[in-house]
């Protein structure tokens, strides 16, 4: 439970160190004095939102500490342990600690370790749960039906089945739109694609073949001259002398010199050489001429295959020699579409499987929520009856969503319903109920909610307001009641309720010149006397309103 909250500069407040009780205790004050300062205080410790504004005026920073006692929360001092964030002096006190600056930036601390402000979260929703003011309003909107039905039911296995299976879904969801980027390749384009990669097997082009071709093209284009060339290179077609004959007269010419000079024998040497070369020439002359196919045919053969080659090439816009590579391309694009392929449709087998699985967890949830609406509707029953709603009916509209998704909270569409007269069919909340009617509904449920949550400390913001006379008596002997099964703070403006609680806390602001402040005061059994009779009759205390707080709090003190 919250032991204490301890605020430094906090908007109006420059020092407050409070200590809170176990049952149930009132907060009071006048409109303004401050006790939404309070509670605002207490929700930064359990990580709200900081703003610049909230820092005192002329201070540095503002400074609050809520300490909680886990005497009696195992599970919470489960959770601190595997966070490895235990106060090492005391396993059964819990700190937490929020530091604004002027700036609005912020500090969070669990037992003097620096949290982000997640962290105070997660640790609050298992500390304290605040019921505000305004959440009859809440009850308007069909979003928070939901959200109240499974606070109140007990069914935590089949909500986490459903949230697991679905989370498992849609991570496979992403990673089908990480395989296509959002878009799969069409069944055309694959036909597409592997038209392509057909004919370009089909064109079969070898490797080097299209310069291979090219070079024979261009012989062949112009063979009468080529063979002319080569045949008078040879020496029996020779123009005038053999130049083979004539290198070796050389030769032998020089030879008989070569001794006279390096030189003489150096060049010697290159005419021996250079006959050599010459003969060999020759013969690959004679090779070429026997091996030379001059079939007319082939040219109209090459010219074919070339045309079949530069075709596919300006089919396909690429350059001829490209065409191999681009198969390549091909084949790795078909290839990869088929991986993607196999991976899709192993994920489709998966998510599918999963859909069936979700199917049987969505239900067994679906009728966990029915289990529980049933006895929300009694048990919100019995407390309207007690709030002069005796023939208020309360009914949970349970209807399957048309949606293909897998919802991390089911398929459930859930609306809360009401009649508030006999005979009337239930309709929605905001064609019946008017505003006092919506107040005390709303109570009813928070009442019925609270009274089975976990949570160890409860807050209620002025969740009476709407409601006065026996009505608002009934309120807080239903409070009161509550605090007997836990701490309950009650923020309010009713006596009743007020003079109900077994604690009772007055909130009220001062001015001193220029500076203006915000103080909390335990009371004491008269000061709750004077404290209900203000609420009562206002600023001026009679005998009788006074005489009449006394009678509420069934006290027997005596007044001066």
């Amino acid at each position: 439970m919250l032991q204490q909250l301890i605020v430094h500069h906090y908007a109006l407040v420059d020092l407050l160190h409070l200590d809170f009780s176990r049952n149930m205790t009132a907060i009071s004050g006048e409109t303004g004095a401050g006790k939404s300062i309070l509670l605002g205080a207490l929700g930064l410790t359990l990580g709200d939102r900081a703003e610049s504004g909230c820092v005192r005026q002329g201070a540095e920073r503002a400074d609050i500490h809520a300490v909680f006692d886990l005497t009696h929360l195992p599970q919470v001092k489960d959770y601190l342990c595997a966070k490895h964030l235990v106060a090492a002096e005391d396993s059964d006190t819990c700190i937490l600690r929020r530091i604004i600056n002027q700036d609005g930036r912020s500090r969070g601390y669990i037992n003097g370790k620096p949290v982000n402000i997640t962290a105070l979260k997660e640790l609050g929703k298992q500390l304290i749960n605040i019921h505000g003011q305004h959440e009859h309003q809440h009850l308007l909107g069909r979003d928070s039906h939901q959200a109240l039905l499974d606070a109140f039911g007990n069914y935590p296995q089949q909500q986490n089945a459903v949230l697991t299976i679905s989370q498992q879904w849609q991570e496979l969801e992403r990673q089908s739109n990480a395989l296509t980027g959002g878009q799969e390749l069409s069944e055309a384009e694959r036909q597409l694609l592997q038209y392509q990669v057909d004919e370009l097997k089909l064109l079969n082009l070898q490797e080097n073949e299209l310069l291979t071709l090219e070079q024979e093209h261009k012989q062949r284009a112009n063979v009468d001259q080529l063979l002319q060339t080569v045949r008078n290179l040879l020496p029996d077609n020779a123009l005038g002398e053999d130049p083979k004959a004539c290198i070796e007269r050389w030769h032998l010419q020089l030879q008989s010199f070569s001794q006279h000079s390096p030189h003489l024998s150096a060049a010697s040497d290159m005419l021996a050489n250079a006959a050599i070369q010459l003969e060999e020439s020759q013969y690959e002359l004679q090779n070429f001429l026997q091996g030379f196919d001059q079939d007319p045919a082939r040219l109209q053969t090459l010219e074919m295959r070339l045309d079949q080659i530069y075709s596919m090439a300006r089919k396909h816009k690429i350059q001829a020699s490209d065409l191999t590579e681009h198969l390549d391309s091909l084949e790795r694009q078909l290839q990869q579409n088929q991986d993607q392929e196999d991976q899709l449709d192993a994920i489709r087998t998966q998510q599918d499987n999963l859909a069936k699985e979700y199917d049987e967890a969505a239900t067994a949830l679906t009728e966990a929520r029915k289990k529980a609406a049933k006895k929300l509707e009694l048990a919100v029953g019995k407390q309207l009856k007690q709030l002069a709603m005796p023939h208020c009916r309360l009914e949970l509209s349970i209807q399957n969503k048309d949606d293909e998704r897998l919802q991390t909270q089911g398929r459930d569409d859930i609306e809360i319903l009401i009649s508030t007269n006999p005979g009337q069919s239930a309709k929605p909340l905001s064609k019946i109920a008017s505003g006092g009617e919506l107040s005390r509904i709303s109570l009813a449920i928070q009442v019925v909610i609270a009274s089975t949550s976990i949570t160890p400390s409860l807050i209620f913001d002025e969740v009476d307001v709407g409601i006065g006379g026996a009505t608002a008596e009934i309120v807080g002997r239903l409070l009161s009641q509550l605090g007997q099964e836990c701490q309950l703070l009650c923020i309010t403006h009713l006596p009743q309720v007020a003079s109900q609680a077994q604690h009772h806390l007055q909130v009220s602001k001062s001015s001193q010149g220029k500076s203006t402040q915000t103080q909390v005061a335990a009371l004491d059994e008269e000061q709750r006397v004077q404290e209900i009779a203000r609420m009562l009759g206002g600023v001026k205390l009679t005998q009788q309103t006074l005489a009449h707080a006394k009678e509420m709090l069934g006290t027997g003190i005596q007044l001066h």
